[in-house]
């Protein structure tokens, strides 16, 4: 489910972005690396639970201003978090003709 990115184009927005910057020195929070305004301000508590929580989208205390490589390995943790690999599927075994007979001759135990 994505949310609406329609705050996110508004002349305030880019306020809250800017005094977020500054308030970061325009340096990644994650990893201190210079951005001056190419960094993106991210939401610490991503926006789609902001609302059960009510936190507004424009609070700068729940902004920090990122470069886009940090903000895309957090964004990626967060969509993916609580998804676990699956288990591999069993491999199927044919029903050809003569398999048992041939895994018999060469002594593989038939599963």
């Amino acid at each position: 489910m994505r949310t609406n990115t329609a705050p996110l184009k508004t002349a305030r927005w880019a306020e809250v972005r800017a005094m977020v910057a500054h308030r970061a020195s325009f340096r990644c929070e994650c990893c201190n690396v210079f951005l001056g305004m190419t960094g993106q301000a991210d939401h610490v508590i991503p926006r789609r639970d902001i609302g059960l929580l009510g936190i507004g989208v424009f609070d700068p205390s729940n902004l920090q201003y990122l470069c886009t490589s940090c903000h895309s390995e957090k964004s990626n943790r967060e969509r993916w978090h609580g998804h676990e690999k699956k288990p591999p599927k069993p491999h199927n075994r044919s029903n050809v003709p003569g398999r048992d007979a041939f895994l018999a001759a060469t002594g593989i135990p038939a599963t």
